[in-house]
């Protein structure tokens, strides 16, 4: 797993996601405290949900 800054991650995010496409993990970092993560996801993995439920899920019935 790589950690990286957000800074680092805003200058070179076409290698990172080039990192995350062969399955490496890559944690970023703010003020020195791990915030995020980029992992692999497959596209069966994560299928599309509709609009209406993402607004649902924000903004409820």
């Amino acid at each position: 797993m790589k950690t990286v800054t957000a800074e680092y991650a805003a200058e070179h995010l076409s290698q990172l996601l080039d990192l995350v496409e062969q399955g490496e993990t890559v944690v970023l970092s703010a003020g020195g405290r791990p915030v995020a993560k980029l992992v692999r996801i497959h596209a069966d993995e994560d299928p599309e949900v509709p609009a209406s439920e993402v607004e649902e899920a924000f903004y409820g019935d």
